[in-house]
């Protein structure tokens, strides 16, 4: 099993100016920064389907108003008040 592999990528210039100028701020060689922007494409459309799922699972059963506003008083009533400044 590799453990790395190398492969060219064609960018827009502009683009790839953006992303000199923004890994070289951050101190990251190419390989991290692509590798980091990989990671964090990745994280992001895990979030996206998860909350794709949340919300057709509310879709197809919704929460009951009546049952939101009694769970919420108790909460409410649980919490210690604060002094905002």
């Amino acid at each position: 099993m590799r453990k790395s592999e190398k492969f060219s990528v064609s960018l827009p210039w502009e683009d790839y100016q953006d992303m000199e100028t923004s890994r070289k701020t951050a101190g990251l060689s190419r390989s991290t920064f692509v590798l980091e922007a990989i990671r964090r494409w990745k994280e992001a459309r895990t979030k996206e389907r998860l909350i794709e799922t949340y919300e057709a699972g509310y879709r197809r059963i919704p929460e009951d108003p009546a049952l939101a506003e009694a769970q919420a008083h108790p909460a409410v009533d649980a919490l210690p008040e604060e002094e905002w400044k």
